[in-house]
């Protein structure tokens, strides 16, 4: 697929942003518990909101409702990225009325604020209404009333009434009526349970659970959920040199993509070099329509934090990054090398390199299960080619080959292997994370007997500045390397034994 190139002008202008975006952060309905478990008493119901980022939001004035009673933040309420804010008919919930281990502190009582529509009832239905076929929505809006996030249970919704804010909380009075705002709502699909919290299977996610008090502000990840989306981050260019800024590219795999396209993101620059990100930084939003890749250049040298979003609202992910200054390149270095899925009964692999004037040969090598690799395709660049070249093959699913390796030959006869992927659910791949790394790299090597490794780690310059021994069992193998002492910069791991292993990575 086309993969499209989108200019970030940092000092320029922004993009538009799309419905649902951002301001300086994310705010998302998390979770919400609408029945109360036996004993619990309806005061024990809860919002958590979380901000995903990639900055923080000021939330005061913002109006949580449920189409009959409103709630409104006190002014000056700010939440930092990755923080949870439970608002809640108490103070505190005792355990396992919010969470089944712990006591929690709401941020706001709405009982007690003095900032509600009218009185919340403390008995009975409170502020949700009760039962599991009961079609209650969840409306976060901002100060203006532009819808923030909502959610429902199924459709038709509740029936709203006209709500005029509190005018005590210093806030701006609104007045409104969910059923005459054209809202988007995403759709939990699944009755209520008394005792039940609906929360996302994980923060920010598109799926929803439904979990007996799982959370109200602590994560809700449970065990064994996972999301349909998951997102590769790489870098194409990490340093900012003279006429050629940084760029990066974040891959999206997904099983369709209508649905999910046009992702929006925003970023934040930490223009004035303080190590935060904090409400004075640069924000730039954008519009990415061109699925699988979002593809991001001109990024000055500096620290980032990148935020994407489906066009559903949610599936929200935050990539921490940083540009390096202009330094000498690697040579003949793969960027990426991925499973695209299949199409009818054909399986297509992509990669992509960089320095491309430097390669002599790519050979793509595959295997069946218990077989060893054997040559398959052979690619090299276009004649005059310089930078990144981006290369597909294709295989039959009915060829029985389904672990692929790239060999990559540099014009000076020198040759290392990248990232094995396998496609029939074999477990592990050659791989070094994270990337950016902080203080300490994890391996996932594989071997095909047990043996040692000898390793290297090299500059940017081509200088040795680590080296050890790696005890390899048959199968998959996990290691950590400590590199806390590395100054910030780009370095390549190199792996000897019977399959050289070459990866490039950032150190932070």
């Amino acid at each position: 697929m086309k993969t499209k190139l989108i200019h970030i002008l940092l000092f320029g202008a922004a993009f538009l942003i799309a419905k649902g975006s951002y301001g300086q952060g994310r705010v998302v309905i998390n979770e919400y518990m609408p029945w109360t478990l036996n004993g619990c008493g309806a005061t024990a119901e809860f919002v958590e909101l979380m901000n995903f980022g990639p900055g923080p939001v000021d939330i005061g004035c913002y109006i949580l409702t449920d189409g009959d009673f409103s709630v409104t933040i006190p002014p000056n309420t700010i939440l930092q990225p990755g923080e949870y804010y439970v608002l809640a008919g108490q103070d505190v919930i005792t355990g396992p009325c919010a969470n089944i281990d712990s006591t929690i502190t709401a941020d706001l009582n709405w009982n007690s604020c003095h900032c509600t529509s009218g009185t919340i009832p403390t008995t009975g239905d409170g502020f949700f209404t009760d039962g599991g076929s009961a079609n209650e929505q969840v409306v976060l809006l901002s100060p203006d009333l532009k819808v923030v996030d909502a959610v429902i249970r199924s459709f038709p919704a509740e029936v709203s009434s006209d709500i005029t804010t509190s005018n005590e909380t210093g806030c701006t009075v609104m007045t409104f009526n969910l059923d005459k705002m054209a809202i988007a709502y995403e759709t939990l699909g699944m009755s209520t349970g008394r005792g039940n919290s609906f929360a996302r299977k994980l923060d920010g996610d598109c799926g929803w659970v439904k979990d007996p008090q799982q959370s109200a502000n602590a994560t809700n990840n449970t065990p064994g959920d996972a999301s349909d989306v998951t997102y590769e981050f790489s870098y194409v260019t990490a340093t900012d040199c003279s006429g050629n800024h940084g760029s990066i590219s974040i891959h999206v795999k997904r099983n369709n993509y209508t649905d999910f396209f046009p992702m929006t993101y925003s970023i934040v620059f930490d223009s004035d070099k303080n190590g935060r990100f904090d409400l004075t930084d640069q924000y730039t939003y954008g519009v990415d329509n061109s699925p699988p890749d979002i593809f991001i250049s001109n990024l000055p040298e500096g620290r980032y934090r990148i935020t994407v979003e489906s066009v559903l609202g949610c599936s929200l992910k935050s990539f921490d990054f940083q540009i390096l200054p202009c330094q000498p390149v690697l040579p003949v270095k793969l960027v990426y090398f991925r499973d695209a899925g299949t199409t009818g009964t054909t399986r297509r692999l992509e990669w992509k390199i960089a320095e491309a004037e430097l390669l002599q040969a790519i050979i793509l090598e595959k295997a069946r299960p218990g077989e060893p690799f054997t040559g398959s395709q052979n690619f090299s660049a276009q004649p005059g080619a310089t930078g990144f070249c981006s290369f597909s093959a294709f295989e039959p699913v009915s060829s029985g080959y389904q672990t692929f390796r790239l060999k990559i030959i540099s014009k000076d006869g020198s040759f290392s292997y990248g990232p094995v992927i396998h496609t029939g659910g074999a477990q592990g791949l050659h791989r070094v994370t994270p990337n950016p790394a902080s203080d300490q790299l994890v391996l996932e090597l594989i071997s095909q007997t047990t043996r040692p490794a000898l390793f290297s780690i090299y500059s940017i310059a081509g200088q040795r500045v680590l080296s050890g021994r790696l005890d390899l069992n048959r199968g998959h193998n996990t290691h950590k390397l400590f590199i806390s002492q590395l100054p910030p910069g780009i370095y390549q791991f190199e792996a000897s034994g019977d399959q050289p292993i070459s990866f490039r990575f950032v150190k932070r």
